[in-house]
């Protein structure tokens, strides 16, 4: 019997590629909000009527419900709280009620950039709007439900035609032949969907709960990663300018190191990961069928 998933933030470019991963092995449904998607061999329900289905209905929820942008949560603290916080608190809760396990993805803005590889137990010191919800989501989701598998990341990959990635945005302007600025300052560990969705699943296996970081071993600045896939891809590099983020003026502020330590990863999966660039080749091989989108 196929163990049955549920993926809230349904829409968003990692569920689509969650979904797509693992759809063969599981029950997968999307929970759904303003967006409609249709993926061929996955369910679709509306985020609002799933506590209305009994403890039998899923086995497992992985949130990715977030509003990522920086700046709109600076702008809108009220709607990052309800998105970022309180959303998770009704997940956490329906979760703990039906005795579902539940994963929970959080971010790798928590800290202040002050040094690398963040390890799970390093006090975070989050500096804006965003990270303080994503923060206090985590510290939420961990007193309602402590079984929960928190997941800090920083993740690239397909996206959509709506919503694209960071590897997406610098392949887009390579292939056109347009010049693209990464900051040269700005560094983190960033893992392949593909990769993440592996280990989470393996964790799950496991019965792992509680905070893990689950990120690339390698830290680089974001300069380095387009400059590494160019090379992959076969583009050309010397169209990406590196620049330093203190040339945005306009940014909220943000820490230059994200970098988290997968050590803890590792020795519990007793496990290696791929190197940044065998990520990148897996990227460039990857072919997933379109995803049929209704608006």
């Amino acid at each position: 019997m196929q163990k049955k998933i549920l993926i809230t933030g349904g829409s968003g470019l990692l569920a689509i590629n969650w979904a797509q991963k693992i759809k063969c092995n599981y029950q997968v449904t999307l929970a759904l909000h303003h967006r409609i998607v249709s993926i061929n061999g996955v369910k679709t329900i509306d985020i609002k009527k799933i506590t209305k289905y009994p403890p039998s209905s899923f086995d497992i929820v992985i949130n990715t419900i977030g509003l990522t942008s920086v700046e709109v949560c600076e702008e809108d603290p009220n709607l990052a709280y309800e998105t970022n916080v309180k959303t998770v608190i009704n997940i956490a809760n329906f979760c703990k009620g039906s005795n579902i396990k539940l994963v929970h993805i959080s971010t790798d803005h928590l800290f202040d950039g002050m040094q690398s590889y963040y390890s799970e137990v390093d006090k975070p010191i989050p500096l804006n709007i965003y990270a303080k919800t994503k923060l206090e989501a985590e510290q939420k989701v961990m007193s309602i439900y402590p079984d929960t598998l928190v997941v800090r990341t920083n993740f690239f990959g397909n996206g959509t035609d709506y919503r694209k990635s960071f590897s997406d945005n610098v392949l887009e302007k390579l292939q056109k032949n347009q010049v693209i600025n990464l900051f040269d300052d700005v560094f983190f560990t960033p893992i392949l969907i593909d990769e993440l969705v592996s280990k989470v699943h393996q964790l799950i296996f496991i019965k792992a709960s509680g905070v893990f970081n689950i990120v690339g071993t390698e830290r680089l600045s974001k300069y380095e990663f387009g400059l590494q896939l160019a090379e992959i891809f076969g583009l050309n590099d010397t169209l990406i300018n590196p620049i330093s983020i203190s040339e945005n003026q306009d940014l909220v502020d943000r820490p230059k190191d994200m970098s988290l330590s997968n050590t803890k990863l590792r020795k519990t999966l007793k496990c290696n990961l791929p190197s940044l660039k065998e990520q990148f080749k897996a990227l460039k091989g990857q072919s997933y069928n379109k995803v049929t989108l209704q608006v």
